[in-house]
């Protein structure tokens, strides 16, 4: 919402935060916490959350975020869950997500994949689905899970995975396709 005095205000996130409103006095300021309705998760144990990158089978540079459970030590093995975002114009980024969170207080690493068709990589990333709505999608998800498996810490026995709208399509898709 615009003030008529210029003022904006928003609700947005941080990556260890739900969603708060803030207010910018002038587009200039630096945002204003204006609530403190989820104070609560400060004081519980949250997963940290990175960006990857990884190229696809035909040379687009590929991301998604990666979030690593709660106290997590590089000298164990986690399984891997994919958590497939709807669309396909949508995008996972490096903000809370509470099922993510959830699921890696659980014990695992959390992948959320942006194939081609997410929004956040460009035009040319995002039109890249048209007539390619489930293999080049799912060999961009399945590059993602290689780069993944490379690490000493994934248990490459152990992957699951999970999506809504789209990414539920992805999901069956996956399943049935690797």
């Amino acid at each position: 919402v615009v003030a008529k005095t210029g003022a904006i205000v928003f609700t947005a996130t941080q990556q260890h935060r739900p969603s708060e409103l803030y207010v910018m006095d002038t587009p200039e300021s630096t945002p204003r916490r204006l609530t403190a309705f989820n104070a609560w998760v400060s004081s519980v144990a949250l997963g940290r959350t990175e960006r990857v990158t990884w190229k696809t089978h035909d040379g687009h540079e590929a991301d998604g975020t990666v979030l690593l459970p709660p106290n997590f030590s590089p000298a164990k093995m986690y399984p891997l869950v994919l958590v497939i975002h709807g669309g396909p114009t949508s995008a996972s980024k490096l903000s809370f997500n509470a099922l993510p969170q959830l699921m890696a207080t659980e014990g695992w690493i959390v992948f959320q994949p942006n194939y081609r068709g997410s929004d956040n990589l460009g035009n040319a990333y995002q039109a890249a689905i048209v007539g390619d709505a489930g293999a080049g999608p799912g060999k961009d998800v399945m590059a993602g899970v290689a780069m993944l498996r490379a690490r000493p810490y994934v248990d490459k026995a152990r992957t699951a995975v999970t999506g809504w709208s789209y990414g539920g399509y992805m999901t069956s898709w996956l399943i049935g396709n690797y």
